[in-house]
């Protein structure tokens, strides 16, 4: 009797998330569409998908409510912005931690908050075929490997750090602060004035931090807390 193949999440149907259901369906695999966009449901329908649902990726409730088994399931994060896909990598590692999760991004930076936000492969949409993309997510000695090397470093975290009106960091600019040298990696800041809106960090991106500005930042225990610390004083 020939094994049952794993089922698939495939958060996104835009342009690599329609071409990755396409190949994954032809190989046989069973595939649940989650969708954030109104207009990528609509294709998705019109495509003939027959499990696709609408989701929001800051909701907790709304990912819950996909029915996603972790011990079933391989969640594949193939929206067309890397900020969305971060985001839910994230939000997906917080509530699924035996989850395999893969996410496509557009920059070596971008891979490397991924990697720390909790996803177990990384592809680089411009140096990945369609075939490797399969292949990265399906391949089960693939999947093996990287999660033995991932997870046996459980002592990273992620933390949301707020800037106290007497840090040393409040009216700073991010450029001007080497957060790498103390150990941590800044993913996402919200901004106190835009409410919960998050602005992703990449290349080209300066905020300036002010009091009440929050940090989403992963690293280890230790410099997590120091950071806490110099974000309280002066």
């Amino acid at each position: 009797m020939m094994e049952r193949k794993q089922a698939i999440v495939l958060f996104g149907y835009g342009k690599f998330g329609r071409a990755m259901y396409s190949r994954l369906k032809h190989d046989g695999f069973g595939i649940r569409v989650a969708t954030m966009l109104e207009q990528n449901h609509t294709d998705a329908m019109d495509d003939g998908v027959t499990d696709v649902r609408r989701f929001n990726p800051k909701h907790n409730d709304s990912i819950r409510a996909l029915g996603i088994d972790p011990g079933r399931h391989l969640l594949y994060c193939a929206m067309d912005h890397t900020a969305n896909n971060l985001f839910l990598v994230l939000s997906l590692r917080e509530l699924y931690h035996d989850a395999t999760i893969v996410a496509l991004s557009n920059s070596e930076e971008n891979t490397r908050k991924l990697r720390f936000a909790g996803a177990d492969t990384v592809i680089n949409i411009y140096d990945a075929s369609v075939e490797q993309m399969v292949n990265a997510l399906t391949r089960p000695a693939v999947r093996e490997a990287l999660n033995t090397i991932i997870y046996d470093r459980n002592d990273l975290k992620i933390a949301e750090i707020v800037i106290e009106p007497a840090s040393c960091f409040d009216g700073k600019r991010v450029g001007e602060i080497d957060f790498r040298s103390k150990g941590v990696v800044v993913i996402a800041i919200i901004d106190k004035e835009l409410g919960e809106e998050l602005i992703y960090l990449s290349k080209g991106v300066d905020h300036k931090l002010d009091a009440g500005d929050t940090l989403v930042v992963v690293g280890r225990l230790k410099e997590l807390e120091a950071l806490k610390k110099r974000c309280e004083t002066a």
